[in-house]
C-alpha cells in the first residue's frame, strides 16, 4: 500500500479550505499559499512565490501587511486583526486575519497567516448598529445618536475651536393633535414633520428626535447667524406647509452656540431655556439671545 507524501497531503487539504492561507519566510517573502489565496489576489503561484508584499500589492496595502507581520514576530504569538482591505482589482473586503510564527527549514521563523472574508458579517453589524441609532417611529436619528454626536463635536471644539450650534425644536400644542385626532394621527404628523425637516437641512446639519415632539439639530455652521437663518427658514416652511389634510402646525425654536467650557448638559440647558422663552412668548418663534 502506498502512502501519499506528507507535504502533498497537507497541500491537498489546504487547497480544500475556503479561507485564505499563506506563509512567508523571515524576510517576509511568500513561500507558499493555498488556491483560495491565489484566486482572491488574482495571482498565479509563480507570480507570488519568492516575492514580498511590496512587489505584489500597492504601497499602502503592502505597508499595512508588513506592519502586522512585524508586530506578530515581535510578540512571538498569535495576532488577530480586522480591517477593510482594497485589493489591486478594487475588490474591497473586510478581513479577519490571524497570524502565527512558524518554523521552516528547521531553523528559521516565518509567518503563517489565515484570513477570512467577513464582509457580509461586518456589513450586517454596521446595519444593526445604524438601526440602534434610529428612532423607530420617524426613522431619523435618536437620542443615543445625539449623545454620541454632541460628544464628538464638543471634543473637536475643545481641541480645534471649531464652532457649532444647537437648535432645539418643539412642535407647538402637539398634545391637542393627539387629543383631537388620536395618537395614530399624531404619529403620522411626527413622521411627516421629521421627513420635512430632513429634506430642508444641509449635510452639515444633523437632526435628532429626542423625545415626543422634541427635536434637535446639531448644526456645524461657521457662525450662529447661519444657524439662525436655518431656524427661521424651517419655521416658515413648517408654518406654511400642511403636514396632513386640515392639520397645520407651527414650531418654536431655541438656538445657542457652543462656548468654552461647555459640556453636553450645560449647552442643553441653555438651549432648553431659549426654547422655553420662545414658547412662552407666543410660540412660532425663534429665540437666540441670552436668557437673563
Amino acid at each position: 500500500m502506498k502512502y501519499l507524501d506528507n507535504n502533498l497531503l497537507l497541500n491537498s487539504v489546504i487547497d480544500l479550505i475556503d479561507d485564505l492561507i499563506f506563509y512567508k519566510d523571515k524576510h517576509f517573502r511568500y513561500i507558499g499559499c493555498n488556491t483560495a489565496f491565489l484566486n482572491f489576489v488574482g495571482k498565479k503561484a509563480e507570480d507570488l512565490i519568492g516575492k514580498d508584499d511590496f512587489e505584489i500589492f500597492d504601497h499602502d496595502l503592502a505597508c499595512l501587511f508588513r506592519k502586522h507581520d512585524k508586530l506578530m514576530l515581535a510578540e512571538g504569538s498569535v495576532r488577530s486583526n480586522e480591517e477593510w482591505v482594497v485589493y489591486p482589482n478594487n475588490n474591497k473586503v473586510y478581513l479577519l486575519t490571524k497570524k502565527i510564527p512558524f518554523v521552516y527549514d528547521g531553523i528559521n521563523t516565518g509567518i503563517l497567516g489565515i484570513s477570512r472574508d467577513i464582509t457580509s458579517l461586518e456589513k450586517a453589524n454596521q446595519q444593526l448598529k445604524q438601526q440602534t441609532l434610529l428612532d423607530e417611529l420617524t426613522q431619523i436619528k435618536n437620542r443615543k445618536a445625539y449623545n454620541l454626536k454632541i460628544k464628538s463635536l464638543l471634543a473637536v471644539f475643545e481641541r480645534y475651536q471649531t464652532p457649532f450650534s444647537i437648535i432645539s425644536i418643539d412642535i407647538d400644542d402637539f398634545k391637542n393633535i393627539n387629543d383631537n385626532f388620536g395618537h395614530d394621527v399624531g404619529d403620522t404628523v411626527l413622521r411627516s414633520f421629521g421627513a420635512l425637516i430632513e429634506k430642508n437641512i444641509r449635510e452639515t446639519d444633523h437632526l435628532f428626535r429626542i423625545v415626543g415632539e422634541e427635536f434637535v439639530i446639531l448644526s456645524e455652521s461657521k457662525t450662529k447667524v447661519d444657524a439662525i437663518q436655518l431656524a427661521e427658514k424651517l419655521r416658515k416652511i413648517v408654518a406654511f406647509n400642511t403636514i396632513l389634510t386640515d392639520i397645520n402646525i407651527t414650531i418654536s425654536l431655541g438656538i445657542c452656540e457652543v462656548t468654552t467650557g461647555d459640556g453636553p448638559n450645560s449647552i442643553a440647558k441653555r438651549v432648553d431655556n431659549l426654547l422655553y422663552e420662545a414658547k412662552s412668548h407666543g410660540k412660532n418663534k425663534v429665540t437666540y439671545h441670552s436668557v437673563t
